[in-house]
C-alpha cells in the first residue's frame, strides 16, 4: 500500500492483509458493493479476488481479468516446454487487460511502474545518510542482498567479491533489506568493511525509493526492491537465478541489465522461487561472476 499513498491519480485505498480471514473478506465485499463501481480490474486473479469480483458482477460492475498464463508456466517449469517466448513483459500484460475498453497498442512498451516520493521521505533519507556518514563525494551503489526465496538470491560471498572489484575511493555501497536479509548483510559486512554501509531495516518503501533515486546502480536478484528501482528509472543489474524472462518480471527501464545462465536445462525450477537448489549446485547464480557484473556495468556507463 505504501507505494500508492502519494499517487494523486488514486482517490481511495482499501488496505487488505495478506492473511485476510473470510469474515473480513465478506465485509470488504459488502463495502465494495455499496460503492457500485462501474468497472473492476482484477490484476491478481486468485481465489479471493474470484470471490469478490463475482459478487460485484452481480451488482452490475463490468469486470476485466488479468490473464496469468498459469498452465504455460507449469509446462515451462515441469517439462521445459516454453510456450511463453513471445509474451510481453508483465507491465504490458497488465495494460493488455484493458484491451476490451480501448485500443492499447499505442501504450505498450512505453510505461514503467510509478512510485511518488515526498518531502518527508527525502528529509528522512538525508538524515539517515548523514548519520551513517555517507556523503556526496562518491558514487552510491545500492545492493539488495536477499530475496524471500533462496533461488532468487545472489550469494553474499559473491557480493563481497563484487564490492572488492571497485575503487573504494570512488564508490560507496549501501546494503538494504528487512527480515532475514540481515544474515546476508552480516556476511558481506564481515568480509569487507571499507565503503560498505549496513542500512538494514532503515527505510520504509517510499524512503527506499528515494534512496534509490540517488544511486548510480541498484544490484539485486529477482526481488521486490528491484521493481522499486525500476519505477525510479535507476539503472538495475538483476541476476535472474531460477527466474526467467518469460515470466515477465524483469526490469523494463532502458538502463536495466538482466544476467542469467541460459544454458542450464534446469531453469526455471519454479515460477515463484525455492528455498534451496533442487540439484544443490546452484549454478544459475554461482556462474554469474562478480567480474561479469562489473564488466557489464562498465560497458553500460
Amino acid at each position: 500500500m505504501e507505494v500508492l499513498v502519494n499517487n494523486s491519480n488514486i482517490d481511495n485505498i482499501i488496505a487488505v492483509s495478506d492473511e485476510l480471514p473470510f469474515s473480513e473478506l465478506k465485509e470488504i465485499k459488502n463495502n465494495l458493493r455499496k460503492e457500485k463501481y462501474d468497472l473492476v480490474i482484477d490484476l491478481h486473479n486468485n481465489l479471493r479476488t474470484f470471490y469478490l469480483r463475482n459478487f460485484l458482477k452481480l451488482s452490475g460492475s463490468r469486470i476485466l481479468i488479468f490473464r496469468k498464463y498459469s498452465i504455460r508456466k507449469k509446462l515451462l517449469v515441469r517439462f521445459k516446454l516454453n510456450l511463453m517466448k513471445d509474451l510481453p513483459s508483465i507491465i504490458d500484460r497488465y495494460i493488455l487487460t484493458l484491451k476490451k475498453l480501448f485500443p492499447v497498442d499505442e501504450y505498450l512498451n512505453k510505461y514503467l511502474p510509478e512510485i511518488f516520493t515526498d518531502e518527508k521521505s527525502k528529509n528522512n533519507v538525508d538524515r539517515i545518510l548523514s548519520k551513517e556518514g555517507i556523503g556526496n563525494d562518491k558514487e552510491l551503489i545500492c545492493i539488495v542482498p536477499s530475496s524471500i526465496h533462496f533461488t532468487k538470491t545472489y550469494p553474499p560471498e559473491l557480493y563481497e567479491e563484487l564490492i572488492d572489484h571497485f575503487d573504494a575511493a570512488k564508490y560507496n555501497f549501501v546494503l538494504v533489506g528487512t527480515g532475514e536479509a540481515i544474515y546476508n548483510i552480516d556476511v558481506i559486512k564481515t568480509g569487507i568493511e571499507r565503503n560498505v554501509f549496513n542500512l538494514y531495516n532503515k527505510f520504509n518503501t517510499i524512503e527506499l525509493a528515494e534512496l534509490m533515486k540517488r544511486c548510480s546502480y541498484v544490484i539485486t536478484g529477482d526481488t521486490g526492491p528491484m521493481h522499486i528501482a525500476e519505477a525510479m528509472n535507476v539503472p538495475v543489474i538483476m541476476m535472474a537465478g531460477s527466474s526467467v524472462r518469460e515470466f515477465g518480471f524483469y526490469p523494463q527501464n532502458k538502463n536495466a541489465i538482466v544476467l542469467e545462465v541460459n544454458y542450464l536445462k534446469c531453469r526455471p525450477c519454479s515460477h515463484i522461487g525455492r528455498s534451496e537448489c533442487p540439484l544443490v549446485h546452484f549454478k544459475c547464480m554461482r556462474e554469474i561472476t562478480p567480474a561479469q557484473i562489473q564488466l557489464r556495468m562498465k560497458i553500460e556507463k
